[in-house]
């Protein structure tokens, strides 16, 4: 009889247990579905900065879900948060919606668009590099059958560098498909080694043209400063121009030229540089997307070594995982040939570089309006300059706003 009672009471546990595992999904779904119909209620009263932590809260749960983040989208919209909801909206063209859905998220992108007279970017970036200075790290060199000790200045150092991207765009409207484009940016890195201090500021002055919500142009003039290594390094001015388009329900095609002229300051080379770059996105289920890209670069100079052609690809992925972590790998291929001959090693320099990049950042874990994002990088330049054949590893805190 104890025996029997002992089983009993074992059952009536496992019993329990299975209804509590059982019981919990059902609860979770209720509470999504309660906190749905509150955001809901909210939105539609006006109450949209109410509406929003809740409708956040939905996406990091569900990041596939179409209706969350679309009502996450309009929140924002509606509070004028133009490049957070631009970042959903362009998510959901990869998501399954009919033909008068996706038509209403064309509509939405097309009027952020066409009302923003201002825009302001920002990206701050601490970056420590195992080899930032992008040199062989081994302390001897072999030439000619000899063995060569190099100067510590010739060897790779580990760096840390502050880096911080901003700028400001102002675009009045000349017509319904027509505006002026009035940027002034600033690229500052700051490092310990003064070598490697880079400080550019760029001013463009343009038109954009939108003649559909599937199309867009911009093109205009650009001109630029540079100081380097602690010293003015060069002036440039140019052309550039860009084009994007929708390919299909889920893809946008970019490609992009920019023709300048550099004049070099304080013994620097003058260089003509001719750019050209074309990228594919593709996205996916509303939470994932993949994008191909490459490029082609022209320099021209009377310092041969400055002299060549660079080129490359790269293939990206992103994807949100159920709970808000976010994750992109990015793979890169470059091939550096130059034109003037070494006199130490008697060949024009060749460089063939790998490079791979994973970022991560959670799109509920902020400081103030941004999310801290890590990223980690490794890039192996093969070179037929030992000196410049380098392996480099990094670990760079940054923030960001795409959540």
């Amino acid at each position: 009889m104890g025996h029997a009672k002992g089983l009993m009471r074992q059952a009536g546990a496992l019993l329990s247990l299975c209804l509590t595992l059982l019981s919990t999904p059902l609860y979770a779904q209720e509470q999504q579905a309660t906190t749905w119909r509150t955001a809901l209620e909210l939105s539609q009263s006006g109450a949209n900065a109410q509406a929003l932590p809740l409708l956040e809260k939905l996406v990091s749960q569900e990041p596939g879900n179409n209706y969350f983040r679309f009502e996450l989208a309009l929140a924002l919209f509606r509070l004028e948060k133009d490049i957070r909801a631009r970042f959903h909206l362009e998510r959901l063209l990869g998501a399954k919606l009919t033909a008068a859905e996706r038509g209403m998220v064309l509509r939405v992108i097309a009027t952020i668009d066409a009302r923003r007279l201002w825009s302001v970017y920002f990206s701050f970036n601490l970056k420590p590099e195992t080899n930032g200075t992008k040199q062989t790290q081994g302390s001897e060199l072999v030439l000619g059958g000899y063995a060569l000790t190099l100067d510590d200045e010739a060897i790779g150092k580990a760096t840390t560098s502050a880096i911080v991207t901003t700028g400001v765009t102002y675009a009045p409207k000349i017509t319904d498909r027509v505006k002026a484009q009035l940027t002034l940016g600033a690229y500052l890195k700051h490092a310990s080694e003064e070598r490697l201090r880079d400080y550019q500021l760029t001013a463009r002055a343009g038109l954009s043209f939108v003649p559909d919500p599937l199309r867009y142009w911009d093109g205009g003039i650009s001109v630029a400063t540079r100081h380097a290594g602690g010293a003015h390094y060069s002036d440039t001015f140019g052309f550039y121009g860009n084009h994007a388009r929708r390919i299909g329900a889920a893809g946008t095609l970019r490609f992009g030229a920019q023709v300048t002229r550099a004049w070099g300051r304080n013994g620097a080379a003058d260089i003509d540089r001719s750019f050209v770059h074309a990228s594919y996105t593709y996205a996916i289920g509303g939470n994932a997307s993949v994008t191909a890209g490459g490029f082609y670069e022209d320099n021209a100079s009377m310092r041969r070594h400055l002299d060549g052609q660079r080129r490359g690809i790269s293939l990206s992925g992103t994807y949100v995982f159920k709970g808000g972590l976010s994750t992109s790998l990015t793979l890169r291929g470059e091939m550096d040939n130059r034109t003037g001959v070494n006199q130490v090693f008697g060949v024009a320099r060749q460089d063939r570089k790998l490079a791979a990049e994973l970022t991560v950042h959670h799109r509920d874990f902020r400081i103030g309006s941004f999310a801290p994002q890590i990223q980690f990088g490794i890039e192996r330049n093969r070179s037929n300059i030992p000196l410049a054949d380098f392996t480099n590893r990094s670990v760079s805190f940054s923030l960001t706003k795409k959540f």
